[in-house]
């Protein structure tokens, strides 16, 4: 049966409420099997090991439904396919079966606009629009999520998450030497090595200016620091057009159950001030500089880079 006017009203009152894309994900799963319960779904995260590794059930259709960058139904199967996009880019695929779809159709269609609409709107509310990665009015909410996260567990149950800031050494160099132009450029192909070292998951960040950052979910510090050297290690060897080399400084500190938002913000920033008054081109952790007494707790410093 096709929905009702009020379960329709419903729907779009529930995914209007959402003001994150994971739960947005979340909330349209749960629609999905609430209003056709006849109509088994999953969803594809084209980054998947599943999806990489070839395992995919109906593999062929979820990428006709990528390339097409629209919904698909195969009447033949009953089986109803349909991309989420974001910035431009599909990343997931819902898969739908069931004989039920053939009269749900309509509903269904429905749902996925209000759906979509309400991705596009969190894609320009919450993304830098040059680089495309997360801007800073996105941040704060989701720092206090992870750390209201980590204060819920108990600590048998604990999962380490860390959270590093990235400044480009000498930005304004290329701005001066270069132009505006080549200057954006460094900061797009700067934004793509973060997309291409980090994990899918991680949450990648720019404020504005060549201030960058990133919270790395579920990983420690000692884990964490590889990870950020080679991203390190990445931006120095890739050759920018006219620019050539660029090298970027970075302060790193994990978030623990008792700390809060200000503290996190306040040592990685340490941290990262620490790199950049020591030769740059470095990755430092607050606890780690903590520990040798190359900085105290009690450590207050000016600096020109206004991160927040």
């Amino acid at each position: 049966m096709p929905l009702t006017e009020k379960e329709c009203f419903d729907i779009a009152i529930t995914i209007v409420k959402q003001h994150q894309k994971e739960n947005l994900l979340s909330t349209i799963q749960r629609i999905l099997k609430k209003y056709f319960p006849d109509c088994p779904h999953c969803l594809h995260d084209i980054n998947s090991h599943e999806f990489t590794e070839n395992t995919l059930p109906d593999k062929e259709l979820v990428l006709e439904s990528i390339a097409s960058r629209k919904s698909l139904y195969v009447a033949a199967k009953n089986h109803f396919l349909f991309p989420v996009m974001s910035l431009g880019r599909v990343t997931h695929v819902f898969s739908l079966q069931g004989q039920a779809l053939a009269r749900q159709l309509e509903s269904l269609e429905k749902i996925i606009l209000l759906f979509n609409n309400q991705q596009l709107l969190l894609d320009n509310n919450n993304h830098d629009p040059l680089t495309s990665l997360l801007n800073r009015h996105s941040f704060e909410e989701r720092l206090t999520n992870i750390i209201n996260m980590q204060q819920r567990r108990d600590n048998e149950e604990h999962s380490a998450c860390c959270f590093a800031l990235f400044d480009i050494d000498f930005f304004k160099r290329v701005n001066d030497n270069f132009g505006h132009l080549y200057g954006d450029e460094v900061l797009i192909l700067f934004s793509n090595i973060m997309e291409t070292t980090f994990r899918y998951d991680d949450m990648l960040f720019r404020y504005g200016g060549e201030e960058f950052a990133v919270l790395l979910k579920n990983i420690d510090l000692k884990t964490a620091m590889p990870v950020l050297n080679r991203f390190k290690e990445n931006v120095a060897k890739y050759q920018f057009p006219q620019v050539e080399h660029i090298t970027v400084s970075i302060g790193v500190t994990e978030i623990t159950s008792n700390t809060n938002r200000e503290q996190v913000i306040q040592q990685a920033d340490k941290a990262l001030y620490f790199s950049k008054e020591n030769g740059r081109n470095q990755v430092n952790s607050y606890e780690g500089l903590l520990s040798t007494g190359k900085i105290s707790e009690a450590e207050s410093h000016t600096d020109d880079i206004e991160l927040f």
